[in-house]
């Protein structure tokens, strides 16, 4: 598999998460993921140097319990690649676009500055991940 298709394996995984429960902690969430950012490669854990991205950024927006992500993200070898969804944080399976190694996501809401997600690419496991939003609300994180 190339480089470029693993780093977007790795990176499908991504989410952030909208909370399922009290309203109160859906507009802290909403006030806290809603925006776009730029990835912190530097900071962020890839499985290998080839799944190392030169740059990502995802805007998040939010409706009712549901959130969309569009991403655009440059390989080391400068290559780009558009991808998205809109799910749910109910740990349901919801459909995937523009990526070649996923076509499902599920999320879970951990914190209002974590989210996991998990994908799979026709019915079998393809990635798990963390997303961690920084305390000041100006960086994110892969792991």
């Amino acid at each position: 598999m190339h480089a470029f298709k693993k780093l977007a394996l790795s990176l499908s995984a991504l989410a952030i998460a909208v909370p399922q429960t009290a309203s109160a902690q859906s507009a802290a969430l909403s006030k806290s993921w809603a925006g776009t950012w730029h990835l912190n490669p530097a900071k962020s854990k890839f499985s290998s140097e080839d799944f190392t991205t030169k740059s990502e950024t995802r805007t998040y927006t939010l409706d009712g319990k549901r959130l969309t992500l569009r991403s655009t993200g440059v390989n080391a070898a400068g290559k780009t690649m558009k991808w998205g969804y809109s799910a749910a944080t109910d740990g349901k399976w919801y459909p995937t676009s523009g990526n070649p190694n996923t076509d499902r996501v599920s999320l879970t809401f951990v914190s209002p500055r974590e989210s996991k997600a998990r994908t799979t690419l026709k019915g079998k496991p393809a990635a798990r991940s963390t997303v961690t939003l920084s305390a000041d609300g100006k960086e994110l994180r892969l792991a």
